[in-house]
């Protein structure tokens, strides 16, 4: 296994043979470095971290075993694999070796493709560890990404339930701006409903015509335009710009521009709605008061018309009356007087008849107009027995 030559092999011993022994056999195969005093090792070590370290038990300043210790309690050279050199090859050193943090052991006298192998070993577990630290890290990197966008789509939803609960332009704004906030960022929305005024709000409250300004510079340029940390998205009838995109988080920045676009289109939608809702509400009310008027209309001719037939009624009845009368001073016989009566009586039933298809068509009216004002006041008409 070949190994970067910014990060050689060292080894440590204060036998000069033995060191010459050990960089002629790995020399051949790594770059390798030397120190013949445990002191001096850790001064090479600190000032460029090595590989791997091999290191003698028995050395007279400072053992092997002390000095893995201390390079183990050091976060910056915590995680260098130390191989122990020694002409012991007792449990009680093997358990010790191992208790201060060591890989393995290499017993004097040395054999060449022993300590090749056990080089190679050891530099191919500490290869295989940093690898699996490193799928590891992106594991949980990607467990921590899959997590915050399922947090942040959780809040995308929840506005847009909160979209549908508006009841007015000043809701709808307000209710954008509390989505900004539940994102953790801050910003500024404008609506331009065509029936209304436009309205514009910021995080801090009435938006200042400084922010209305930007907005209107970076509206004019595209749908969604980000400029360093501020983030345009317009729409016909709703503009919002965020001033705090967080630059330093790249892939969260990413999917606050998909979420706060979604967030955007939808509050366009709900702006809509909300008009044609309103729009519906007038008409409804101009209708109901056309309608309202129409029954008071028609209930004063339905009224005038019963009182017209009444009146007539009387009228007729009080005609009758006076030729009867007359007829007495006409000096007619009493078969003409009847003919006479019997005539005008005559004229009388044919104009009741009339009269009495007209009563058909009045109670009609009356039923239609009882019925009209039910509606009205929303209670169902009972049927006339």
């Amino acid at each position: 296994m070949t190994i970067d030559h910014a990060h050689p092999i060292l080894m440590v011993d204060d036998d000069e043979f033995m060191l010459a022994f050990m960089e002629a056999t790995l020399g051949q195969h790594y770059p390798v470095r030397i120190a013949n005093h445990p002191e001096t090792a850790l001064a090479m070590m600190r000032q460029q971290p090595p590989a791997l370290l091999l290191a003698d038990v028995r050395m007279p300043a400072m053992d092997g075993f002390t000095l893995c210790e201390i390079i183990k309690a050091d976060p910056a050279l915590a995680d260098v694999p130390v191989l122990f050199l020694s002409a012991l090859d007792g449990v009680d050193e093997h358990v010790r070796g191992y208790a201060v943090g060591g890989e393995d052991f290499v017993t004097k006298p040395v054999e060449p493709q022993v300590l090749l192998a056990k080089v190679e070993r050891v530099l191919h577990s500490v290869a295989e560890r940093a690898q699996l630290r490193q799928q590891a890290g992106y594991a949980t990197s990607t467990a921590m990404v899959a997590m915050s966008s399922m947090s942040e789509t959780g809040t995308l939803i929840e506005a847009l339930k909160h979209f549908n609960q508006c009841a007015d332009y000043p809701a709808l704004a307000r209710a954008v701006l509390a989505a900004l906030q539940a994102f953790d960022v801050e910003g500024v929305v404008q609506l331009l409903p065509p029936d209304a005024t436009p309205l514009a709000l910021s995080s801090h409250g009435q938006a200042s015509a400084l922010e209305v300004s930007v907005l209107h510079h970076m509206a004019g340029m595209e749908r969604i335009m980000q400029f360093k940390n501020r983030l345009s998205i317009s729409y016909p009838c709703l503009h919002l710009m965020v001033s705090n995109m967080p630059l330093h988080d790249e892939a969260r920045c990413g999917r606050l521009r998909d979420h706060l676009a979604v967030l955007a289109e939808s509050a366009e939608v709900r702006l809509h709605a909300l008009q044609y809702e309103q729009q519906s509400r007038r008409q409804g009310s101009a209708i109901s008061d056309t309608v309202a008027q129409l029954g008071r209309v028609l209930g004063d001719i339905d009224r005038l018309q019963r009182q017209s037939r009444a009146d007539a009624t009387l009228h007729l009845n009080s005609v009758l009356d006076r030729v009867e009368a007359a007829l007495l001073s006409m000096g007619l016989t009493q078969r003409q007087e009847q003919g006479i009566v019997a005539m005008i009586r005559d004229g009388f039933d044919e104009l009741a008849s009339g009269r009495l298809a007209e009563e058909h068509f009045q109670n009609a009216l009356t039923q239609a107009i009882g019925e009209l004002q039910s509606a009205l006041c929303g209670q169902p008409q009972r049927a006339s027995a």
